[in-house]
């Protein structure tokens, strides 16, 4: 799940569509989309008609001149704590405009300024921080922190332990008692513990390699990584690390890449954005 984007073309506007079937009852939504204003009830068989023109009714499945999917709300809330920390104040538009969920329309001039300032945060090079979960054998990041998430990242319904990190460390915490904090560190070791019996879970151990204090429990470290062939592998690793590294705006091409596509279609069409 996550945050999509479309924009509206002009081909009804314009009469580049096929007749609406129903061009009496034909209206924008307060979201920005194509409807009818009649009650369901007693009319499926028009909705129907209806959403068979949407699909065909011009060269624009739908009626989106663009449509996109912007990213998942991890990615999301991500790119949204790096604008905070270069600071809202160099990008009014985009707190203003960039949805708190599913829905919310963006106009034209407001999306050519938060354009504008996605140029600008482009150049923030070097003030921006992460935390990350390194592989300590390897340096390679395995997972980011974000805030808006408390840092948890990892969940078991089935034993009640949580998993996360932030900037002061990995922690497991038991959610059966009020989130209780079981175990914390910024540099431990995780390793597999010998079956004592086959009716049993398999266990885990947490080792602070600072202090020295130790964590058992059923909830691993458990991350999926993907081979060079490209094919999602599991991974326990064996000695990790909590460390906040400095990246640039190249990192947040995953959402800067599809915003750009949707803001200049509501540039080149004169529709506003319609999140979704």
């Amino acid at each position: 799940m996550g945050l999509d984007a479309s924009v509206m073309c002009n081909c009804y506007r314009e009469g580049k569509s096929r007749p609406c079937p129903f061009p009496e009852h034909f209206y924008l939504d307060d979201e920005g989309f194509p409807a009818l204003n009649l009650s369901y009830e007693d009319n499926e068989a028009k909705f129907e008609a209806f959403d068979e023109w949407l699909m065909s009714g011009c060269d624009h499945p739908h009626m989106d001149y663009a449509a996109v999917f912007i990213s998942n709300w991890k990615g999301y809330r991500s790119f949204l704590e790096a604008l905070e920390q270069v600071g809202w104040e160099q990008f009014p538009t985009l707190h203003a405009e960039l949805p708190d969920g599913n829905q919310g329309l963006t106009s034209t001039s407001a999306a050519q300024a938060a354009l504008l300032e996605l140029e600008m945060f482009k150049n923030a090079n070097g003030s921006i921080s992460k935390t990350f979960l390194i592989d300590s054998d390897t340096g390679q990041p395995l997972a980011n922190s974000t805030m808006a998430y408390g840092g948890l990242f990892g969940a078991n319904g089935r034993t009640g332990m949580n998993l996360g990190f932030d900037e002061k460390g990995f922690f497991i915490v038991d959610t059966w008692e009020l989130n209780r904090e079981m175990f914390r560190a910024m540099r431990f070791e995780q390793r597999v513990l010998e079956a004592v019996r086959l009716d049993k879970p398999q266990e885990f151990e947490f080792i602070d390699l600072e202090s020295e204090r130790r964590f058992v429990c059923s909830t691993p470290l458990k991350l999926f990584i993907r081979d060079r062939s490209g094919q999602l592998k599991q991974s326990y690793p064996q000695r990790v690390h909590v460390e906040a590294r400095g990246v640039n705006a190249q990192y947040f091409a995953y959402i800067i890449e599809p915003l750009t596509y949707i803001l200049r279609a509501a540039i080149e069409t004169g529709n506003p954005v319609r999140w979704s």
